[in-house]
């Protein structure tokens, strides 16, 4: 049971008189600010005491960050944060590594220094609060302590009070609302931010500041409220104030935002700084933040491609009666997918829904396949194929059964990890539900890819069976009939700049029915907008452990650009972005062991770019190029595969049509 405000004082009421004379001079001291600064001291945090807990930032000796509220709301009138004094300060240093062996970098840097503050309530009811501040080459980050006291044994937190202030009215990139983080970030101003509660911000918030970009986002979200953003409020006289504040999901029963008992971490609220917007692309912050891999040995977690079944294109012979959006595999289709997937040397193939029947009901069983699907043989004839198996599961069928035992069966039949769906919350209780069934999968080896999930805060640094995750807009859209307008060229270049900041994205490219802007339509099998090289693109730029492509086997087999896919790495020793202007155009290259694969894609208008190739090693490369053409304006299958020699330093020029991609490996000549 919670505290009120009563019950803490009262509790606070025998306390030592020295207590209450500490807490006297607390209240009548002067106004205290703390700062903190980068190690290249680039990126400066200040955190003052002056008429409540606030905080402020700047990035290259200019304001980024304004006067900016910090401080949390508890049931029964209690805050944190409001009437606060700076009563204790401590300062660290680290600067080390992490390897991720799941990621865009094989080595990840951790430097940054650290101050926790100590605060306490001037006035209300007593109270302490720690606050802990980052401050890292590339951004910052801050969180709260919900340190053990009395009256606080147990607590409902009611409002977050964190602010996300700007110097002026910025042009931003904001998510729209999406229970499942399946949105676009229109641009628009800081000052257009919504202010509905019940229709907030998804994350990443990316702002062009008058010297970079700054992106806030949130990282190690365990046994909290999911993070969103709303308009700040108006000021005095009405006018918008530039920025946004956090806004928390609610649990389920709409009582409160988080229940907690004694001591308690939040999240980590990061602000990513850049100084052009190649320096977005890539970034790790959130996931250094994260809680370090909970799975000691991870040796039988394999990153790798699997292909789609024929959910996505729609059509299946052998089950006429289900189309479109109710398309559905059965025994002939998979094994036509397993087929492919052998022949291209994939690890894995997907078997989606209505692999068991009823879905989404009480009556529902996981351990028993419907009639039209073989488990038992289909995981067989894979196995003889060298491919292994996922299988796709309603989250609420699977909460019934209990995770254990449906896990079980699952491992017991073969399968190698799960696509588990239709979360569609970020509440705490969801929240908590994650670590909960990551670890449960864990114990029985099996990969997690979730869907119909909140965007990544890190989660797959501490779990590393989290292999990728939805989250995403994405090529699903393409043959969603009330969306046509959905999953545009625009949409895909701006990902790499705001979603492709928090972590893995299944975005499920690789469609091969390429379409203009002006011929695309909603049909089956499906089709996407942009050229073919474009798609090839999606799957470098595009960061995902596990990457599902979602053609039909038919669409792929002989057609120009397949061979891109056999031997593609979907995890990464290094990563170098070329090029990039927020929302036009990005060109990225990635090392996985002596390899490179270089990739491009635009927005709209074409485009012709020159790319510096210094981040090859010595002596001659063979570049295995898929371009556009001249006519892939019109025809959008259109595309020239080539092979060529090329020496470090020397210079590609790309030519990309609208909506257009590259894509190319790059190998050392013997």
């Amino acid at each position: 049971m919670h505290r009120s405000l009563s019950t803490l004082t009262g509790k606070l009421a025998p306390a030592a008189a020295g207590l209450l004379a500490a807490l006297t001079l607390v209240s009548s001291a002067r106004a205290a600010e703390e700062t903190l600064s980068s190690p290249d001291g680039r990126i400066v945090v200040a955190v003052s005491d002056t008429e409540g807990l606030r905080y402020r930032v700047s990035f290259d000796g200019q304001p980024a960050l304004a006067d900016s509220r910090l401080g949390l709301d508890f049931e029964g009138g209690f805050s944190l944060g409001r009437h606060t004094a700076i009563v204790g300060t401590a300062r660290t240093e680290h600067d080390g590594t992490w390897e991720n062996a799941f990621g865009q970098r094989r080595t990840v840097r951790d430097r940054y220094r650290e101050m926790k503050l100590t605060v306490q309530e001037r006035a209300d009811a007593p109270g302490r609060l720690i606050l802990i501040v980052r401050a890292y080459d590339e951004g910052i980050a801050l969180r709260y302590e919900i340190p053990v006291q009395p009256g606080l044994e147990d607590y409902v937190v009611t409002n977050e009070r964190t602010e996300f202030m700007f110097p002026s009215d910025f042009t931003c990139w904001a998510g729209n609302y999406s229970d499942c983080a399946e949105n676009q970030y229109p641009e628009k101003r800081l000052s257009q931010l919504t202010a509905n509660v019940s229709k907030p911000h998804v994350l990443p918030l990316l702002v062009k500041l008058e010297n970079g970009y700054a992106a806030i986002a949130e990282s190690d979200l365990l046994d909290w409220a999911g993070l969103f953003v709303t308009a700040a409020g108006p000021r005095a006289d009405g006018t918008p104030r530039p920025g946004a504040k956090a806004t928390l999901a609610a649990r389920k029963d709409w009582h409160a935002l988080v229940v907690g008992r004694e001591r308690r971490l939040s999240p980590w609220r990061v602000i990513i700084f850049a100084r052009q917007a190649s320096e977005l692309v890539g970034n790790e912050l959130v996931a250094t933040l994260a809680t370090p891999s909970q799975i000691a040995d991870t040796s039988w977690i394999k990153p790798g491609i699997t292909a789609w079944d024929v959910w996505w294109t729609g059509t299946n012979p052998t089950q006429p009666d289900f189309t479109g959006l109710n398309s559905r595999g059965d025994t002939r289709s998979h094994k036509e997918y397993i087929d492919f997937a052998a022949e291209m040397g994939f690890p894995y193939q997907l078997i989606d829904w209505f692999w068991y029947e009823p879905m989404n009901n009480p009556k529902a069983d996981l351990t028993q396949p419907a009639a039209h699907v073989d488990i038992p043989g289909l995981v067989a004839y894979a196995r003889e194929r060298h491919v292994r198996l996922l299988l796709w599961l309603d989250s609420r069928d699977l909460d019934r059964q209990g995770f254990d035992k449906v896990f079980a069966q699952i491992a017991q039949w073969g399968f190698a990890g799960v696509k588990i769906d239709f979360m569609n919350h970020d509440g705490q209780e969801t929240v908590r539900w994650y670590a909960d069934v990551l670890a449960a999968a864990a114990r029985h080896q099996l990969l997690v890819n979730l869907h119909g999930a909140y965007k990544p805060t890190g989660l797959a640094r501490t779990w590393p069976n989290f292999i990728t995750q939805e989250g995403v807009l994405g090529n699903e859209y393409n043959k969603i009939p009330w969306l046509a307008d959905a999953c545009t060229p625009r949409h895909t270049i701006t990902l790499p700049f705001t979603r492709g900041l928090l972590g893995p994205m299944d975005f499920t490219p690789g469609g091969f029915l390429n379409r203009t802007a002006a011929d695309f339509k909603i049909t089956q099998p499906a089709q996407v907008v942009g050229t073919r090289t474009r798609q090839l693109a999606m799957t470098v730029v595009y960061f995902s452990p596990l990457l599902c492509l979602c053609d039909h086997p038919d669409n792929y087999r002989n057609q120009p650009g397949v061979e891109f896919f056999r031997g593609l790495p979907t995890v990464w020793d290094d990563t170098v972005v070329l090029s990039a202007e927020m929302a036009q155009h990005v060109v990225i290259a990635r090392r996985s062991g002596k390899s490179w694969y270089l990739a491009a894609m635009n927005g709209d208008t074409p485009l012709a770019l020159t790319v510096p190739l210094d981040f090859l090693g010595d002596g001659e490369w063979s570049l295995r190029a898929f371009a556009d053409t001249p006519e892939s304006a019109t025809t959008p299958t259109s595309l020239a595969e080539t092979t060529t020699v090329v020496r470090s330093g020397a210079t590609l020029t790309l030519t990309l049509a609208p909506a257009g991609g590259y894509a190319a490996v790059l190998t050392p000549v013997q």
